[in-house]
């Protein structure tokens, strides 16, 4: 247990927001009077903008670079707002590839080039998104069907767009590997998350949180694609592995693609979130791990009377990180901030990997958090998940 005295009420600066750019190797915190930006696998800050204009609620950053969107688009070497992209509905989020920035409105995602002026490219309806779900990789873009459950999926080059049916319940939570070739979804239950073959919009895998209803903060693919993480409002990191990842694509892959054409979007499907298969451990995608995920109850998981809970795939190691939403005086100046954004609280276990096996998790607020967690074997002989770091980051200069 971390012991220490509370910050006081009167910190003049707020983190509202904080995001990792593409390759998770910085983060950028978006505050109630500017800009931060620090490095991911130090929480050295690298950067950090007052601005007289007030703050800035959402933030993503090109790479490594001194292009910031901020919404209003901010240069940080020419240190000035450089292009402006306006909208006549809320934002509700944005993400940045190249030199695109996706722009997510409550029922719309709406795509623009930033060569110059701001020249808008594609918009694709959406069903209800308040949380501004969308996830990117340098060959897709996924984000709401505008069918509930369902998610979109963009080819970056040709902007095909294909369904995929992937929850019976509004979607969660959603995330792309950085190849692209895999999507992980959550819906709004929590329970399960779902790995998906952007290929052939196949299932991969289903993973099990647990069995009572949560909201997922975050899901986040290592860089080789091979394990899977995600955060709740239990305050818990789950870490899982990738089935498929290291030994090809499972068999029953090689049935074909389970692909829905955009053109029957909003058309009945079946997929349930009680009507899956389990998947057993296999040596081929295992490496050898068999029993701390995939099969972690032996025998008891192969007899047909017992609940499914026993033959679904579940985390081979989990780890608390800080929720920070005990009474204390810093949650009303929080609430009042998140209020300002029409949120109902300030994020929460944004996570990030930093390698294949060292995983970061952000969180917003006055004494707002970042936590490394990394994966390694224990005395046992298993994978554990242990904290590593953390840092108040908001009190870094």
């Amino acid at each position: 247990m971390d012991v220490r005295s509370p910050i006081e009420n009167s910190s003049s600066s707020v983190a509202l927001s904080a995001s990792f750019n593409l390759n998770c190797d910085c983060f950028v915190v978006a505050t109630n009077n500017g800009f931060r930006v620090f490095d991911a696998a130090t929480c050295k800050q690298l950067a950090k903008r007052v601005l007289k204009e007030g703050g800035v609620g959402m933030i993503q950053i090109f790479g490594r670079s001194n292009i910031i969107p901020l919404v209003v688009i901010w240069d940080e070497k020419k240190v000035e707002f450089t292009r402006e992209i306006a909208c006549s509905s809320r934002v509700r989020g944005i993400r940045v590839l190249d030199r695109k920035v996706v722009v997510l409105l409550q029922d719309e995602v709406r795509t623009y080039s930033i060569d110059g002026v701001p020249k808008l490219d594609a918009r694709f309806p959406t069903t209800s998104n308040p949380a501004g779900l969308c996830s990117i990789s340098g060959t897709h873009l996924a984000f709401p069907g505008r069918t509930a459950g369902q998610v979109q999926l963009v080819q970056n080059q040709t902007q095909a767009v294909s369904i995929i049916p992937a929850h019976a319940s509004a979607l969660g939570a959603i995330a792309l590997s950085r190849d692209g070739s895999l999507l992980a979804t959550a819906s709004e239950k929590g329970t399960l998350v779902r790995v998906w073959s952007t290929a052939n919009n196949a299932r991969v895998a289903e993973l099990r949180r647990g069995v009572d209803h949560v909201t997922i903060f975050s899901l986040g693919f290592n860089p080789s694609g091979t394990l899977l993480a995600c955060t709740s409002d239990k305050g818990t990191l789950h870490v899982f592995d990738v089935p498929h990842a290291g030994g090809g694509v499972l068999d029953h892959l090689h049935g074909g693609p389970a692909q829905v054409e955009a053109s029957d979007a909003g058309g009945a499907w079946s997929y349930e979130d009680s009507d899956v298969a389990s998947y057993a451990s296999d040596p081929r995608t295992d490496g050898g791990r068999g029993g701390d995920g995939s099969g972690r109850w032996g025998v008891l998981g192969k007899l047909p009377f017992m609940p499914r809970y026993f033959r679904d795939t579940v985390s081979f190691a989990s780890a608390e990180f800080a929720l920070d939403d005990g009474p204390g005086p810093n949650r009303q100046r929080e609430a009042e901030e998140a209020a300002t954004m029409r949120w109902t609280r300030l994020p929460r276990g944004t996570l990030g990997w930093t390698s294949d096996d060292t995983v970061a998790v952000l969180g917003a607020g006055i004494d707002a958090k970042y936590e490394r967690f990394v994966v390694s074997v224990g005395n046992d002989g298993r994978r554990v998940c242990v904290r590593q770091a953390w840092a108040n980051y908001m009190g870094i200069d």
